[in-house]
């Protein structure tokens, strides 16, 4: 009887060693897959951040790269506003008479007056096209309004050719005699405004500094 309880004892015991250690290794592969698992969700938490902050940096990048080439990009000078077009104008111009500011006329005289300079008052002033051209645009740009004082009394439909025919010009010289000027041998016209304001050539016509040739000093 003994024998045969030892066998029994012996094979139960047998059993539950390998239940548990059965167990036990199901445990440690229970626990290796969530690691595996858990490492594989980190790894592609990873990826997605690191996706996510390149896009991120390219568009940051991308923006930065734009905004700075926009910022390279210079802007187009509206036509007449430089300083080489002004430049032109004094150079032809200014070479026979005294370059007379732009804003003394309206922009339809001016364009008048450059498209016919094979006749500029008895005289060819002709220049090149692109001379031509890039005067007519200075000429434009700085033109009076139809607002300024210079244009008083001019109709839009009226297109002043000589500056000395404008109201506000002669309201402004109504008191010279016109001996000390027509009449006079270094001045000759009223157009000559370079011979009496000696400003003239940097646009400055104040009374202040009015020398009439053979007079003086003018102060009406």
């Amino acid at each position: 009887m003994k024998p045969i309880l030892n066998t029994l004892r012996y094979t139960t015991g047998i059993l539950m060693l390998g239940g548990a250690l059965t167990l036990g290794l199901y445990g440690l592969s229970s626990i290796n897959n969530l690691s595996f698992a858990d490492e594989d969700d980190d790894d592609h938490e990873r990826s997605n951040r690191y996706s996510e902050t390149s896009e991120k940096s390219y568009d940051q990048e991308g923006s930065y790269k734009k905004e700075r080439s926009s910022k390279n990009i210079e802007p187009t000078p509206t036509p007449g506003t430089t300083t080489a077009d002004a430049a032109a104008y004094k150079a032809e111009c200014g070479s026979c008479h005294v370059a007379y500011p732009a804003h003394f006329l309206p922009a339809r005289s001016w364009h008048a007056i450059m498209t016919t300079l094979d006749d500029h008052y008895g005289d060819d002033a002709t220049v090149s096209d692109t001379a031509q051209a890039n005067i007519l645009a200075y000429l434009s740009a700085h033109s009076a309004s139809n607002h300024s004082r210079m244009m008083a009394s001019i109709r839009d439909s009226v297109t002043p050719m000589r500056i000395t025919e404008l109201p506000y010009y002669k309201r402004k010289h109504r008191e010279v005699p016109e001996r000390l000027v027509q009449g006079n041998p270094e001045v000759r016209s009223f157009s000559q405004c370079d011979s009496c304001h000696k400003n003239a050539a940097k646009g400055k016509f104040d009374e202040d500094n009015v020398v009439i040739p053979g007079y003086g000093r003018w102060d009406d």
